[in-house]
């Protein structure tokens, strides 16, 4: 049996090859192998097999109807096979540069995806542990003049690409860290997409000192407490608080780009997102207030509770915490409603939701993407239906972050059944009656927040992008 190094060279071998078959044969022994691999041996297993897809996927860029598919078996693989490998207990514990280098290869993915907003999450992850990582840094760069050049704001498109100008500086530093041979090969691609940036930003007048906190955070000690600590979890509803946490990123502007109605339609999709932005607002407040603000108050004074000898935690926090759940869970089904409206889908509104916008099941029983949908070259809505994949597809739920996993069940739980918290669990509870950890659920609620504003900005950018598609000539502008 060859040993591991021997097969990763032979899976090198086959890609300089293009050799489809023998990459696919050396990744079913990738998988076989895993039935007896132990610790890091899984890791680098599952990473192999995760570059066996990315070398297919690699082979196939040029084949445009494979580009745009919305199901594409692959790159889902290469996804699961890449988380997998960092849920494994050993991940901590491999080299530091092949960890980096696999939430790199995530975070890639996700932004050929149309998920830049979580790309750069996982970016900033490697970098907090390796900032002079040269391919995260070259990617970051990557992610952020893509994100800028999807947004209707051209003020803030020209700070999304001052910043990506600084990650492709910081990753030609020769101070940076490449793997072997890899500066030669990419270093010179790297420093043209880093001037265009720079003659661009010559062209409008970039003000190299502009000064990213010259607003205040609030007039009182507890609006700027919560304000620096929307800024530091990203959950403004501004691209700019994905770069910065600055004050120029504390405010939530973003909105909806100029779209087109035909005569005599309603401008509705602006009061649909006001709608959207207030209830998440709504929801963000409260995680704060449930987190950083625990105290009693006289909401619950007088009121008789048994001891049911459980260790309940009980409080008005606890209810601000159920709300900012439900709020932010909320937002998705109403997403669903905007896209069903304004891409036509034609359901009606009781069968509309986030999870059943996408697809719909044939005569023959098999289910698959709406056609509406299928192919559609609109990197931001292929975005939100893979995000939809996170929350509802067990597939993806199963290899999902611990902090992402279980949100559909807990809200089920939560709307439909009994959910108590405690502050430390012995006993999960029933179908029925289900026990979480207080601080595990803050965890969630915060992940599912982070979600929630992740979806609000896909769908300004999906309108965007299709509205810049959309030339009818009997259609009027908003």
């Amino acid at each position: 049996m060859q040993t591991l190094n021997d097969l990763g060279r032979a899976i090198d071998a086959a890609a300089d090859a293009a050799d489809e078959p023998m990459l696919r044969s050396l990744g079913k022994e990738c998988k076989s192998r895993m039935a007896t691999a132990k610790d890091k041996e899984r890791v680098l297993l599952l990473y192999y097999q995760a570059n066996v897809y990315a070398y297919i996927i690699s082979s196939n860029h040029s084949d445009a109807d494979y580009t745009w598919s919305w199901e594409e078996p692959d790159r889902i693989e290469n996804i699961l096979l890449l988380r997998q490998a960092i849920n494994e207990p050993a991940f901590e514990t491999i080299n530091l540069i092949v960890a980096c280098q696999i939430r790199t290869n995530l975070a890639n993915l996700l932004s050929y995806l149309g998920r830049p907003v979580s790309a750069n999450e996982q970016l900033l992850s490697v970098l907090d542990v390796c900032p002079r990582f040269a391919k995260a840094l070259a990617n970051r760069a990557d992610v952020l003049a893509y994100y800028g050049g999807t947004l209707y704001d051209n003020g803030h498109e020209v700070l999304l690409l001052a910043a990506a100008r600084s990650s492709f500086d910081a990753a030609l530093d020769t101070n940076s860290l490449w793997e072997s041979g890899d500066r030669d090969s990419i270093a010179p691609n790297l420093k043209m997409k880093r001037d265009q940036i720079v003659s661009y930003l010559k062209h409008v007048n970039y003000d190299e000192h502009f000064d990213m906190n010259q607003w205040s955070l609030g007039t009182s000690a507890r609006e700027r407490s919560y304000r620096r600590w929307c800024l530091q979890e990203r959950l403004f509803l501004n691209p700019l608080n994905d770069v910065y946490t600055d004050a120029v990123a504390a405010t939530d502007v973003l909105h909806l780009p100029d779209h087109r109605y035909r005569v005599y339609e309603k401008p509705r999709f602006p009061a649909y997102y006001n709608i959207l932005k207030q209830e998440y607002v709504a929801a963000r407040y409260r995680l704060y207030r449930a987190i950083h603000e625990e105290g009693s108050s006289f909401l619950m004074r007088d009121v008789l509770l048994i001891d049911s000898g459980e260790g309940q935690v009980f409080g008005e926090y606890t209810e601000d915490l159920r709300s900012a759940f439900r709020s932010s869970y909320a937002v998705f089904d109403k997403i669903g409603i905007f896209l069903n409206d304004y891409f036509q889908v034609g359901l009606k509104p009781r069968d509309v939701s986030f999870r059943r916008i996408w697809s719909e099941r044939r005569k023959s029983g098999t289910v698959s993407i709406r056609s509406v949908f299928k192919n559609r070259p609109n990197l931001p809505s292929r975005g939100l239906y893979f995000l939809s994949k996170d929350l509802f597809d067990p597939a993806f739920k199963d290899v999902a972050e611990p902090d992402s996993d279980d949100l559909a069940s807990l809200r089920q739980q939560l709307e439909h059944r009994i959910l108590s918290f405690q502050h430390s669990v012995t006993d999960v509870g029933t179908e029925s009656h289900r026990f979480v950890s207080i601080d595990e659920f803050k965890t969630k609620a915060l992940r599912l927040l982070k979600m929630a504003r992740e979806a609000l900005i896909y769908v300004s950018l999906a309108m965007y992008v299709e509205e810049t598609t959309r030339r009818d000539p009997t259609e009027g502008v908003e």
